[in-house]
């Protein structure tokens, strides 16, 4: 990151400039060292556009490489090496520029005095706040290697999981996509030179094949019009969702929805699950866990849920009651609370609720593939048939006037 100061010398000359650094502490640190002892302002700039910022999937640093990045810096704590030589062994062996850089800053914040978990803060695209809590909780116990691979097991699981439910939506979509451009190829390519064959022949055109010619020409004639009041729907509607109001209205319908209201519900209840086990295995304490369970959860009604919770839970009154009182939150998970509660095993017992619910949603959701199919294939289905026989019935019509 940049960072552009202004600063009194020694004889009392104002200088300004720019400095390269990860954070803003240590843009501190090396102003002060060159003799700058009296700083007057210290912005950040905003970086310009890079691959990387405009697509993060193909060269960011994605959820496999900070994996295999703990999983390989644990391997190196346990062999005895002090984590500053490990970072730079994993510095030496990285290939990936967006990874390699992110090594390479928190190299010099652990150089310029900070602990690995706060160096990990300054790279929040790649080192979630679950993931630094964790690692902050195993400095504070003394078993960073142990806080390491819990975390990485975690981000495994939870990748795993989401990995099921896109690969569970890809046949659907690929139909759809085949669907939407064999229509596109019939209607520009088999379909003008048909219509130029009937006009020869003087021959009266269906209603459907009429039909579909005017659709056709319209939307030829005027495709940037259409191309561009989609843009406005899609600008718009991202705007309207922006809104507080918009998106509290839109996620209390995403939890109304049958079936789909009940994989997002099941699908939080994973989350918290697997998240807080995790997390009471690192030895954080509840509310601060719950904390983290409410900023990770991006449906605002769960969260206002999981609020409620933690500050019944602030007072003295456990984890179990209070969720016991909302109706969101599955019976199942408050009795199975109760006995964590009691067990003195909380972190067992939400982790056999993580694994649980998310066979849960796995088979929800093979349900919901499972009508959306039969939907999808009837939908395309009358599209297709129909084109096919706005094309096919003037031929008839013409073979009865040649005969």
């Amino acid at each position: 990151m940049a960072y552009k100061y202004k600063a009194y010398t020694n004889d009392k000359k104002i200088v300004q400039g720019t400095i390269e650094v990860t954070s803003e502490s240590l843009a501190e640190g090396a102003l002060y060292r060159a003799g700058y002892q009296h700083i007057l302002s210290l912005k950040e700039v905003p970086p310009g556009l890079s691959l990387e910022r405009l697509i993060p999937t193909l060269f960011g640093v994605r959820t496999q490489d900070v994996i295999d990045f703990s999983n390989q810096l644990t391997t190196l704590i346990e062999s005895g090496i002090n984590i500053l030589t490990s970072l730079k062994l994993l510095e030496g062996q990285t290939s990936k520029p967006s990874l390699k850089k992110i090594i390479d800053g928190l190299v010099e914040e652990i150089q310029g005095g900070n602990s690995l978990s706060q160096a990990l803060t300054c790279y929040p695209q790649a080192f979630h706040n679950t993931y630094c809590q964790v690692i902050k909780a195993s400095e504070q116990a003394g078993n960073l290697e142990t806080g390491l691979r819990q975390a990485a097991s975690y981000m495994e699981k939870q990748a795993a999981a989401n990995q099921k439910i896109k690969r569970a939506m890809l046949y659907p979509a690929f139909v759809l996509l085949m669907a939407i451009g064999v229509s596109i190829l019939l209607i520009t390519v088999a379909l003008p030179p048909l219509v130029e064959l009937f006009t020869s022949f003087g021959a009266d055109l269906p209603w459907m094949t009429q039909l579909l010619i005017t659709v056709t020409e319209f939307a030829i004639k005027h495709i940037l019009y259409i191309l561009g009041g989609l843009l406005i729907l899609i600008m718009s509607t991202v705007g309207l969702l922006r809104l507080p109001s918009v998106k509290q209205a839109k996620d209390k319908l995403m939890l109304k929805i049958p079936l789909i209201g009940a994989i997002n519900i099941e699908r939080s209840v994973h989350h918290f699950c697997r998240t807080a086990s995790m997390l009471l295995k690192a030895g954080l304490r509840l509310p601060q866990i719950m904390d983290i369970a409410i900023q990770t959860n991006r449906n605002q009604i769960i969260r206002q849920a999981l609020s409620h919770v933690r500050d019944r839970l602030i007072q003295g009154e456990g984890l179990s009651q209070p969720m016991s009182e909302i109706e969101l939150f599955p019976p199942l998970l408050v009795e199975m609370v109760v006995v964590g509660e009691k067990s003195g095993a909380m972190d067992s017992t939400l982790a056999t609720l993580a694994d649980f619910y998310e066979r849960r949603v796995d088979r929800r959701i093979d349900a919901l593939i499972s009508m959306i199919e039969p939907v999808l294939t009837l939908i395309i289905g009358i599209v297709v048939i129909f084109i096919a026989l706005s094309m096919i019935t003037p031929l008839y019509s013409i073979l009865r006037s040649m005969h």
